[in-house]
């Protein structure tokens, strides 16, 4: 039985915690989640991409300009005859042709379209900058929700391993009471049975802190030999006030500001549609050169070049009133974008209020487990200097134990429920990023 406690001892030992190692607060796992999280770097990439589409260029607003190339040869065998009488016979005749160009077409007017057009690629440009942000709060708060999960996983590991130095020190106890003849042997086997059961659940603590601490080292996208210890610090010194998150909510809430550039684009999109309305008017010009040499025929060569340029307009008459269908389903778009922001508007508020309560309530109960953590702790140091006088037994010693590591437990899960309720306000109201 000793060989076998040893061997779990020393196995237990070898994964809890080291506390030489760095440690890493929350706010450096941010830190390091913006600079190296895989999902936000490609977001970053998609942002890049929003912002490399608005430009004036792809708004139509620039002119186009193209070059054009060709040369042809041909061989052929010409029979004429000309009303003189006279004849021109040639078999393998050759002619050649040479013809470039550069043509440019601009348009100068095409019913303020091109304007909206460019409009719309800077709402877009903003928009991708808003999911960018969006994804940028998501992977912060499964951050959050993982480094407490360690941070609560690292508090258990201590509570056993306080646990064991308690237990440990009972079964010394025990055995010195039993070699006395002081105690029944069914006394040493139960404190021996709690003690394992102790030691076993140590050991599944030490597991689960360091699988947690690997998930965020994943979240991180750092190295999996990266080596820290997660911060102790919990909750902030004071009670934050609703009216503060809900002000910061309606102004930096990235869902708000995705809904308000979105029902901007609608606009954007149906003030593009109605240009199809208007005249188009583009300036046209080019220089051309032209040669051609020919062995048969009645030129033997020509060689033309020159500057070409004009106007030209276009007039949607008629299309079967296509334009109006379109204008008339980007004016529902609109609206509907219209709606979605207001609703948008509604849930938000709604949100804030039931996030809020939520954390009010999770204070008040950490409040509540600190007081009781108290008493517990009182009662069992009461139990233990009973113990030690003879006064109670080593059951009731155990249960007095329990409850206070129990007590312990409930103390620091109300601390991981008041934290996580707080950043899930903290993301609502658009602070995550600017803190």
């Amino acid at each position: 039985m000793k060989s076998k406690l040893l061997i779990l001892w020393v196995g237990l030992v070898s994964i809890l915690p080291t506390y030489a190692q760095q440690v890493l607060s929350l706010k450096q796992a941010y830190e390091l989640a913006l600079q190296h999280n895989f999902s936000i770097q490609i977001a970053e990439n998609e942002f890049e991409m929003a912002k490399k589409n608005n430009v004036i260029g792809n708004a139509g607003m620039l002119p186009t300009v193209s070059g054009v190339l060709t040369q042809d040869n041909q061989v052929i065998d010409t029979k004429q005859k000309f009303l003189n009488g006279s004849e021109n016979n040639r078999d393998g005749a050759k002619s050649n042709s040479l013809n470039a160009g550069v043509e440019m077409s601009w348009t100068l007017f095409n019913g303020f379209k091109m304007f909206a057009t460019k409009k719309r690629l800077s709402e877009l440009e903003a928009i991708g900058k808003i999911k960018l942000r969006m994804q940028m709060e998501s992977v912060l708060s499964r951050v959050a929700k993982v480094y407490l999960d360690a941070l609560l996983a690292k508090e258990n590991l201590k509570i056993a391993q306080q646990t064991l130095q308690i237990g440990e020190k009972r079964l010394e106890t025990a055995k010195a009471k039993f070699a006395a003849g002081k105690s029944a042997k069914s006394e040493l086997l139960n404190v021996q049975v709690n003690y394992n059961a102790d030691l076993a659940n140590a050991k599944k603590l030490a597991a689960s802190y360091k699988n947690s601490k690997l998930a965020l080292i994943q979240l991180l996208g750092l190295s999996s030999d990266y080596s820290y210890e997660v911060d102790d610090s919990w909750l902030s010194a004071e009670l934050l006030s609703f009216e503060q998150f809900k002000d910061n909510a309606l102004q930096f809430n990235s869902g708000i500001q995705l809904s308000k550039l979105s029902k901007d684009v609608a606009q954007s999109q149906l003030n593009e549609l109605r240009g199809d309305r208007y005249p188009s008017l583009q300036l046209r010009s080019g220089y051309n050169v032209n040669r051609q040499q020919s062995e048969a025929g009645f030129l033997q060569s020509s060689n033309n070049s020159g500057l070409h340029y004009g106007f030209g307009v276009n007039l949607n008459i008629f299309n079967g009133f296509d334009v109006d269908r379109k204008v008339g389903i980007a004016k529902i778009n609109q609206r509907s974008a219209e709606l979605l922001y207001k609703d948008s508007l509604l849930k938000l508020e709604i949100a804030i209020m039931q996030a809020y309560e939520v954390y009010k309530t999770n204070r008040e109960l950490y409040q509540f487990e600190e007081e009781n953590f108290a008493l517990a702790k009182q009662n069992f140091d009461l139990a233990r200097e009973q113990q030690e006088n003879g006064l109670i037994s080593m059951n009731d010693l155990r249960i007095a134990e329990v409850n206070f590591m129990q007590s312990m437990q409930r103390k620091y899960a109300a601390a991981y429920d008041a934290k996580w309720s707080e950043i899930e306000l903290e993301r609502l109201s658009g602070n995550l990023i600017r803190k």
